[in-house]
């Protein structure tokens, strides 16, 4: 096993061991587990990344909305048509759909 020393910001060290001996660690399991956890995947083990809010439609330029909008369009999904409509039969109270064709077809359940 080796020695290494590793400088923190004020009060991280005091933190880190109290939590850890709540959790029935020590301060040098808790930075063993995570340089091993930094190891295993290849990197850290949560993203590591600048806070930056979404863009909004408020914060597009003109011409960006534009493409936002072309972009839109053409990668939308296909909405399927439904060849017929739902209406309430008025004379038995059942729900019925009316087809294009002219088929009529009451919902039983």
């Amino acid at each position: 096993m080796s020695t290494s020393t590793i400088r923190l910001d004020e009060g991280v060290r005091e933190e880190t061991t109290r939590i850890a001996s709540e959790m029935g660690l020590t301060f040098n399991a808790v930075m063993n587990i995570l340089a091993r956890k930094f190891n295993a995947e290849k990197g850290f083990p949560f993203p590591v990344k600048l806070d930056t809010p979404p863009k909004t439609v408020f914060d597009m330029s003109s011409d960006e909305f534009e493409e936002a909008c072309r972009d839109a369009v053409a990668h939308r999904e296909e909405v399927g048509t439904m060849d017929y409509v739902t209406r309430l039969d008025q004379e038995s109270g059942l729900v019925k759909k009316v087809y294009t064709d002219g088929r009529v077809e009451y919902v039983l359940d």
